[in-house]
């Protein structure tokens, strides 16, 4: 166990995991009409790409408030932000997933949404193997 707890600290999860976030927001949300087309298909719309740079805003603020977390916090109360942060995103997930019913959306697909969700448990995972800690 202290093997896998070495590989999974939370401060480097959280730097980690907000960094790629950050940089994928930015360019989710520069490229806008790309991002339309991957999740909708070529006959997207304005609406659709304005829905897209809206959605890489919310991811922005919450990758940076992980990057954030993980330089300026220590001891158990990281543990816990990075269980919350990665237990809000798998919610989210869900709820998107609920909502996407029969649509189709390009990256609530398997292969689109597996980094985030790998990303999202090995956060949980890290906060919460070193939970115990102060």
């Amino acid at each position: 166990m202290d093997a896998i707890k070495q590989y999974m600290k939370p401060k480097w999860w959280l730097i980690g995991v907000g960094a790629i976030f950050t940089i994928l927001g930015l360019l989710t949300y520069t490229d806008g009409a790309g991002a339309a087309e991957t999740a909708w298909g070529a006959d997207y719309t304005d609406y659709d790409v304005f829905y897209e740079k809206a959605w890489a805003s919310n991811v922005l603020w919450v990758a940076i408030i992980a990057l954030a977390s993980g330089l300026l916090i220590e001891g158990r109360g990281l543990s816990i932000v990075a269980m919350a942060i990665s237990g809000g995103f798998v919610i989210s997930f869900l709820l998107q997933n609920l909502a996407n019913g029969d649509l189709g959306y390009g990256y609530l697909e398997p292969a689109s949404a597996a980094p985030g969700m790998i990303a999202a448990v090995g956060l949980f995972l890290s906060g919460y193997l070193h939970l115990g800690e102060e």
